[in-house]
């Protein structure tokens, strides 16, 4: 029997506006097709296929201060952290894990060769964050804009970061969500010529520096 599954999908962490996603969970687990209702009475179709290891958190992350976070927690792991964080209202440890997980992000995007796998920043915090209560993700942005508003509590945030390091793990749950890995799942011709996915002669030192700068805006960058 095919059974559809309603749920609401929000256009970004903070928006208010909401489709309605229907689910058919009659096809197999790694493919997800949706309906999705728009709020103008649009509708589209969307067919999702999941790669193994895409958007795969390898540390079940409590709600951390930035003394216990490591270099090798992938945005995959910081974002489930943050929701945990926003439920227990520790929403500046929370803040600091979102900005962190987003440096990462960004920095993993550069040297992610499959610009299509770059999407899955997005797709970690619309997952992550659909369920939690609005008033509460509100909350977190506030503490986030107040932060990186500040320019003495933003030089704070960026010392902190840089103390942390770049990321120190391969970028799986991201290279693993593009359509590079989902032809070569499905057995086509993958077009990266063999490689592991990442970029070639990837220049880390400036990627971070660039990461710091473009995401966190941090001063003298």
């Amino acid at each position: 029997m095919k059974t559809i599954i309603i749920v609401a999908i929000t256009a970004c962490l903070f928006g208010s506006a909401s489709p309605v996603l229907a689910l058919d969970t009659s096809a197999p687990p790694n493919i997800h097709n949706y309906g999705v209702r728009h709020p103008d009475g649009s509708a589209s179709y969307i067919h999702e296929y999941n790669t193994p290891g895409s958007l795969e958190s390898t540390h079940d992350l409590d709600c951390i201060g930035a003394d216990q976070v490591k270099n090798k927690y992938t945005p995959a792991d910081l974002y489930k952290a943050v929701a945990k964080c926003v439920t227990t209202g520790r929403y500046e440890d929370g803040a600091f894990l979102f900005q962190l997980a987003g440096v990462y992000g960004r920095f993993d995007a550069r040297r992610v060769e499959d610009k299509t796998a770059h999407q899955a920043i997005t797709a970690l915090i619309m997952a992550t964050f659909m369920g939690l209560d609005q008033d509460k993700k509100i909350t977190l942005s506030k503490n986030i804009k107040a932060i990186t508003g500040n320019p003495e509590d933003l030089a704070t945030m960026c010392k902190e970061v840089e103390r942390i390091g770049p990321p120190d793990y391969f970028p799986r749950y991201m290279i693993q969500h593009g359509m590079t890995a989902i032809r070569r799942s499905l057995g086509g011709t993958p077009n990266d010529n063999g490689g592991d996915g990442l970029v070639k002669n990837f220049d880390a030192k400036t990627a971070w520096q660039q990461s710091l700068a473009s995401y966190l805006h941090c001063p003298g960058r």
